[in-house]
């Protein structure tokens, strides 16, 4: 049985690890601590928005937050899910994002953007699914910084 909770400080240098790992040991993008300053201080950094994790058996198997930039725009940030649970049932990316997405409209956001790194195709098809559309940076908002300059970029509005 899939949990899916909100972030607890006791969790950080899990959520850490469990993030790094799948950023640098599977897809090889070579993003470090000191580059993401969600993964030093997760509950600081999403203090506007929030932060879940999906856990089997008290072990952390994906994530996922949401960066509240103003009383319009959020951001989906770092949507993970170890890779033996991926598109497996229970469907946890889609619980992960369907508890972001309840939650963002609970706080009256109109539009989640998110960056994706142009390698993780089946992502695309993910967010895609769930009603997201690729867009140019240009269309970002002014506050919205991104770490991977070859990111994919989307937006979703929210109904």
């Amino acid at each position: 049985m899939v949990d899916i909770a909100e972030f607890k400080a006791v969790q950080q240098s899990l959520v850490r690890e469990f993030v790094l790992n799948i950023q640098n040991g599977e897809f090889n993008l070579g993003f470090t601590q000191a580059d993401q300053p969600d993964l030093i201080d997760t509950e600081k950094f999403y203090r506007n928005g929030n932060f879940w994790t999906a856990q089997i058996n008290n072990e952390i198997v994906g994530t996922i937050g949401l960066q509240k930039l103003d009383n319009q725009n959020g951001v989906l940030r770092k949507m993970f899910v170890q890779k033996d649970y991926r598109g497996a049932e229970p469907k946890i990316s889609q619980l992960l994002f369907e508890k972001l997405a309840t939650y963002a409209r609970s706080i009256d956001l109109k539009i989640i953007w998110l960056d994706t790194p142009g390698i993780a195709v089946a992502s695309h098809r993910f967010y895609e699914r769930n009603g997201f559309q690729q867009t140019d940076r240009l269309n970002l908002p002014d506050n919205y910084v991104f770490p991977d300059k070859n990111s994919k970029i989307y937006k979703l509005e929210l109904k």
